[in-house]
């Protein structure tokens, strides 16, 4: 049944155009890279450089760049990774059906759990370390997307943060102590007047063992917007 909802959402996802502008770099600060459509190399960004909606940014630390189009102006700070093709304002029945995407890639794949596969082998000496820098290294990619829907949601691309945040989360669970982050995307649905979806982020968030002034601000979040309906 889930293979099937999924194959629907996918179809639809594809019928729907995709648009986004091309932006000129206007300010480099350090180390600032482009990844140029689905190739794996990534190479240094110069001033006046074209990037087009399919390109992806990462910035080094200390680093930063301003990237212009005809109707946005955007600056990326240090140790963030943005996908282009994300800056972009979604109609909200285009956002829902990528988020009922999003929500179902998700879902564990329980059928999977009778089948005994094995993922891990023990290392030993300098095959260890090199697996924990693999992991690690991964994990900072991870946290630099993070960085990258701030700068969306800090844009008011409110949709695109929301879906990147989600994917983002789902291919690193680990990085859901990251509660900045996860605040995020109830503030974003917020933004969007998804009060039901914000209230179920901010309800979630309380499960978790948050910092006082944290905590504060998220119970307040949800009383607010419960007593509103």
């Amino acid at each position: 049944m889930r293979s099937r909802i999924l194959h629907i959402v996918v179809v639809s996802f594809l019928a729907v155009p995709l648009f986004a502008n091309t932006f000129i770099v206007k300010a480099v600060k350090g180390t600032v890279e482009v990844r140029r459509d689905v190739k794996e190399e990534w190479r240094r960004v110069k001033l006046g450089d074209v990037l087009k909606p399919e390109d992806s940014m990462r910035t080094g630390k200390n680093s930063s760049v301003t990237i212009v189009s005809d109707s946005k102006r955007l600056t990326v700070p240090e140790l963030s990774i943005i996908d282009l093709s994300d800056v972009r304002e979604l109609s909200q029945k285009e956002f829902l059906l990528k988020l009922a995407m999003e929500n179902v890639l998700a879902v564990p794949q329980r059928d999977r759990d009778s089948i005994m596969i094995p993922t891990a082998t023990v290392l030993h000496g300098a095959n260890n370390g090199k697996e924990d820098a693999t992991v690690e290294s991964s994990l900072e990619t991870g946290r630099m997307q993070l960085q990258g829907t701030k700068v969306l949601f800090d844009n008011a691309f409110y949709a695109t943060s929301v879906l990147k945040s989600k994917e983002t989360f789902r291919k690193y669970p680990e990085l859901k102590s990251n509660y900045d982050a996860r605040l995020t995307i109830a503030q974003a649905f917020e933004k969007l007047r998804l009060v039901n979806e914000a209230i179920t982020e901010y309800a979630m968030l309380t499960k978790e063992d948050l910092p006082s002034p944290l905590a504060k601000n998220v119970q307040a979040s949800l009383q607010r917007l419960k007593q509103a309906k």
